[in-house]
C-alpha cells in the first residue's frame, strides 16, 4: 500500500530554444547538453522529442524537493511533472488514465518495469492498496497524527536488497516474517478506513520488527528511530527498499513532529518533511 506524499514538490519546465542551440537539461542531478545527460534522462527527453517530431531544441528544468533512490517515489513524481510539462508544451489536454498510462511508460525508462503504485498514488492524491498487479484507490486519509520522512542521507540498493532478502527466504523462518508483513498490510487498510491512528503506530513498529529481522534496516535506520522515539515518536518504520533510504515516524500532534525534526536533523539526517495525515 502507497499513501501520497504531499510535501515532496517536482516541477518540470519544457521550453523552445531557437534554432541553432542545443538542447539541454537543467536538474539536481545534472545541469548540461541534453546529449551528454545520463541515459535516463536523455531517453526520456529524446523519445518525447521523436514521437511528437519536434524538430527545435528544448530546455528541461527539473526542480525538485525530493532526493533520489530515497524510497520516496522520486522517478515516479518526475515522470508525471514531465509527461503533464510535455503536455502543456504541446498545447493538449490530459485526462487521468492518459497521465497514468504515460507516467508509467516514462518511469519505466527510468526504472525498468516499476509495479505502478507510485504513479497512481501521486495521481489520484489517495492511498493506493495494490496487490497481483490491480491497483485500487481508496479514501483519502483522515487520521488524527503526523509523519516525519526523514532522508537517512543513506543511499540504499534496491537490487542487493532484494537479492538478499530472496535468499534469506528460502529459510521457513525468514520467509515468516515476509508473511507476517502481507498480514500487517491488510491490517494497515482496514485501520486507514476506520481512522484509527494508534493502531496504525503498532502496526508500524511490528512491520519494522519483520523487515529488521530481513536484515534490510541500516545503523543509521535504528539511530534515527531510537532518537526519534526518545523525542515523541509512537512509532516508525524503513520505507523502500531499505538499508538506508528513508524511514516513517509517527506523531500525535504538529509540535511533538517539530521537536522530532529538530532532534533527528541534529543527529544527522540529511532531509526531513512533515505530512499531515488528515485528522
Amino acid at each position: 500500500m502507497a499513501v501520497p506524499f504531499n510535501a515532496g514538490k517536482i516541477k518540470v519546465l519544457i521550453e523552445a530554444l531557437e534554432s541553432g542551440n542545443y538542447s539541454s537539461i537543467k536538474s539536481d542531478v545534472y545541469d548540461g547538453m541534453l546529449y551528454d545527460a545520463p541515459d535516463h534522462l536523455k531517453s526520456l527527453v529524446n523519445r518525447f522529442v521523436e514521437l511528437n517530431n519536434i524538430t527545435e531544441p528544448l530546455a528541461v528544468t527539473i526542480q525538485t524537493n525530493l532526493p533520489p533512490s530515497r524510497g520516496l517515489g522520486s522517478s515516479a513524481a518526475v515522470a508525471v511533472a514531465f509527461v503533464r510539462a510535455s503536455y502543456d508544451f504541446l498545447g493538449k489536454s490530459l485526462t487521468k488514465e492518459e497521465l497514468i498510462e504515460k507516467a508509467n511508460w516514462a518511469e519505466q525508462i527510468a526504472h525498468g518495469k516499476p509495479s505502478g503504485i507510485d504513479t497512481q498514488t501521486i495521481v489520484s492524491g489517495k492511498p493506493v492498496w495494490f496487490q497481483k498487479g490491480h491497483a485500487e484507490t481508496l479514501k483519502t486519509l483522515s487520521l488524527d497524527g503526523y509523519m516525519v520522512v526523514i532522508d537517512t542521507g543513506v543511499k540504499g540498493s534496491t537490487r542487493q536488497a532484494v537479492e538478499d532478502v530472496h535468499k534469506l527466504c528460502e529459510d521457513p523462518q525468514y520467509m515468516s516474517h515476509v508473511k507476517h508483513i502481507g498480514k500487517l498490510v491488510l491490517r494497515a487498510s482496514d485501520v486507514i478506513e476506520h481512522h484509527n491512528f494508534e493502531a496504525l503506530a503498532d502496526i508500524f513498529n511490528e512491520c519494522h520488527a519483520d523487515l529488521k529481522a530481513l536484515t534490510v534496516s541500516h545503523d543509521k535506520i535504528e539511530q534515527l528511530m531510537k532518537i526519534g522515539k526518545e523525542n515523541g515518536a509512537i512509532a516508525g518504520k524503513l520505507t523502500g527498499a531499505g538499508r538506508g533510504g528513508s524511514m516513517l515516524l509517527l506523531a500525535k500532534d504538529l509540535p511533538t513532529a517539530k521537536n522530532i525534526v529538530k532532534a533527528v536533523e541534529k543527529a544527522g539526517a540529511a532531509h526531513t518533511w512533515i505530512e499531515n495525515l488528515g485528522g
